[in-house]
């Protein structure tokens, strides 16, 4: 019995280290461009990417990154990605231009705001900004206004009796900050 066990902790060492690597190997990933869209004001324009997610599992989700450039330039930046556990069509009313310098966009549980003509984004995510909110609601946020003094409301789609999840925020910075 003595002479085995070495022999089975080496075997159980094996298994557990190819179990891992196999796990890796099969975890959701970012994959080809599915959908591509692109809007512009005078100065910044935004792109949308929709990327199949590879290793989804049985129906796979969707990843969309947001980018934006300066309107003259293809020199894109990431404003963030959000993953979504379907592959629905890119939201393109989810983008808004509020003049040539404030523009926004968002997805379930996702906000970036840029105040400055796409040179640099703020980003409000539920999952950080949003006390004690349980995720994922991914239809969280229903709707954006903001008007160009720079206050707004933001819709929520709360799930009834959901953690965290409340009807509205307000902001008065273009929504760099949400408050109840």
């Amino acid at each position: 019995m003595k002479r085995k066990l070495p022999a089975i902790i080496i075997a159980l060492a094996i298994i557990i280290l190819a179990v891992g690597f196999l796990l890796r190997s099969f975890r959701p990933s970012i994959g080809e461009i599915t959908e591509s869209w692109e809007t512009s004001n005078q100065t910044f324009k935004v792109k949308i990417d929709r990327h199949a997610e590879q290793n989804g599992g049985f129906v796979a989700g969707a990843y969309y990154v947001f980018q934006s450039a300066p309107s003259t330039s293809n020199n894109w930046r990431e404003i963030m990605t959000f993953r979504h556990d379907d592959p629905n069509p890119i939201p393109r009313d989810q983008v808004r231009f509020v003049n040539d310098r404030v523009g926004y966009v968002f997805m379930g549980w996702m906000y970036a705001v840029t105040t400055d003509g796409g040179a640099t984004w703020s980003v409000w995510n539920a999952q950080t900004d949003l006390p004690k909110w349980d995720c994922c609601n991914y239809r969280l946020i229903g709707s954006v206004n903001i008007v160009p003094d720079g206050t707004g409301t933001m819709i929520l789609n709360p799930i009834p009796q959901r953690q965290g999840e409340v009807p509205q925020l307000h902001t008065n910075d273009f929504g760099q900050h949400w408050n109840l």
